[in-house]
Parts: structure tokens; C-alpha cells; sequence
């Protein structure tokens, strides 16, 4: 079965679904500018893979523009629903390291038969060396480009092994302002964190972690005993016996260890950068 064509999805859309499914690629790498239609790209070929009998993983690296998941984290959607790997941070740059270290983790346990790669639309400067060490990483049999951009034309230039597919941006895509982006990302917290409870954890008995005077609001990354991010919390205080205070919607049960990150949301959920930098365990 081929994708079905939809008003929205131009023609050179659906001929790249169908060559993945004619060429058995098992990674496809979404790359483009911001606001050129990668998450919209990243969508329609999950269903086009889905339409035609494979399973597909949907691995999504936007810190702060998600399409699955809650924001500061890499996550992915696959057979096995969602997973995501804590990064603590909606700044890429920043969190250099622990979101390359995330693609890696759940690109290597996805369930799937093909993923598909979003990424950022972060490409000049840092961003294209940061987009350089990702595609590094996932190893993608195709890669396919939205719009037009000098960085991504010498990142391409760089690896000339990769098979590419240019294809034109989305027809409904449009720039979005600064403050788009910002409530769009406290509205993905918000989300996330709707319905949690808030939790007295025992930091001794959460593997032996120390804060040294942890600011209430700070997010956190919780894993559990097998070392798996399991999802994110909030810091809302200490006890008088030293016990953290954390909003969540992770079981206790399975919080084993705490990764504290770069930032602290305010009572709105909105995201501010911690000056002094990560706090050390």
C-alpha cells in the first residue's frame, strides 16, 4: 500500500516514503532549517511506514520543540510506546553531550523496523557541528533535507557517503516567533506534569545522591534501578529531615537515582536557565 496523498503534502513527500519502503532503509534522518516542516515530514512518514505494514520509531532530538514527550529530553515513540532519555536542558548547545548520548541509548533498543530521525532546526554555527555529531551518531541510510541552508549544504559537502534527498519544506509551515516557541514549550511541561503528585524521596536511599543546596524548581531526570530514564520531576522542596520533595508523575517505586539538569521551571512551567550551571551528584 502507498501512502495516501493529502492536500497538505507535496508530491516529492510521498515519493520519498515510498523509496524507504522500496530501499529497506532502516534509519532516515529528518534535517532543515526551523520552521521548514520536519516534525510535519517526521509525522507523515510514521503513517506512511505504518500504511504499508512496517514498524516504525519515531526518534524525536528537538529539546525544546517536541513532537512526542516532554521537552529538556530526546524521546522516541515505538512498538514499545514512549521512552526518552533525560538531557536536562532545552538549550541543544548546552546539553551537548547527554543528548548525544540519548540518540545513541534509544536508537540501539528501538523496537522498530525503520526510524525516523527529527531533529532540531538549529544548523548554523555550533548547531551545525552539534547536527554533524548527531547524524555521527544515528549512522542514517537516508537523509532527507528540508529547504535550503548554507550550513547544511557544507554539513552535507562533509559526508559524502550519505545517500540525501532534497525535498521542499511543508506548504503550511510558518516562522514562529520566540514567544511561540516558549509557550509552546510551558505548555508541554504543563501537560506533562498535569496530573502529578507530589513525592517524599529519601535522597540517601535514591543512589546516594548529594544536592548541595538544590533550588526549588529545578528539573530532574529520574531513572530507575536498571539505569532507564523513566521520566522527569520537579524539585519543590526538602522536608526538615532532609528528604526531597518532588513533583512528578513517576512512580516511587521506580525512582532508583536523580540526574538534576540545567534548568528550573517557575510555577508556570516555563523554563529558566540555572546561572550557576548543572548541579554535580
Amino acid at each position: 500500500m502507498e501512502p495516501l496523498p493529502k492536500p497538505h503534502v507535496p508530491p516529492e513527500w510521498n515519493e520519498a516514503a515510498r523509496r524507504i519502503g522500496r530501499d529497506g532503509s532502516r534509519t532516515v534522518g529528518v534535517i532543515g532549517p526551523a520552521d521548514s516542516g520536519k516534525s510535519t515530514l517526521a509525522r507523515f512518514l510514521v503513517a506512511a511506514a505504518t500504511g504499508t505494514g512496517l514498524k516504525p520509531a519515531l526518534i524525536d532530538t528537538d529539546l525544546g520543540q517536541k513532537m512526542v514527550g516532554p521537552p529538556a529530553c530526546v524521546t522516541m515513540n515505538d512498538a514499545d510506546g514512549l521512552s526518552l532519555a533525560f538531557v536536562g536542558t532545552t538549550d541543544p548547545v548546552l546539553g551537548w553531550k547527554p543528548l548525544l548520548e540519548g540518540v545513541h541509548r534509544l536508537s540501539a533498543r528501538a523496537h522498530a523496523q525503520v526510524r525516523i530521525v527529527n531533529t532540531s532546526g538549529l544548523v548554523a554555527g555550533p548547531g551545525r557541528r552539534l547536527k554533524a555529531a548527531e547524524i555521527d551518531v544515528i549512522r542514517p541510510d537516508l537523509l532527507l533535507v528540508l529547504g535550503a541552508a548554507p550550513d547544511i549544504e557544507i554539513l552535507i559537502g562533509e559526508r559524502p557517503g550519505i545517500p540525501v534527498l532534497r525535498l521542499p519544506s511543508s506548504p503550511s509551515a510558518r516562522r514562529k516567533t520566540d514567544g511561540e516557541r516558549r509557550a509552546a514549550r510551558r505548555e508541554a511541561f504543563r501537560d506533562y506534569f498535569r496530573h502529578a503528585p507530589t513525592l517524599v524521596v529519601d535522597h540517601h536511599r535514591v543512589g546516594g545522591c548529594q544536592f548541595p543546596s538544590p533550588p526549588v524548581g529545578l528539573l530532574l531526570g529520574l531513572s530507575d534501578p536498571h539505569g532507564r530514564d523513566v521520566g522527569l520531576g520537579i524539585l519543590a522542596g526538602e522536608t526538615a529531615c532532609g528528604a526531597l520533595r518532588i513533583l512528578t508523575p513517576v512512580a516511587e517505586s521506580l525512582i532508583h537515582r536523580i540526574t538534576p539538569g540545567w534548568h528550573c521551571l517557575d510555577e508556570n512551567f516555563s523554563d529558566i536557565r540555572r546561572q550557576a550551571g548543572r548541579l554535580s551528584l
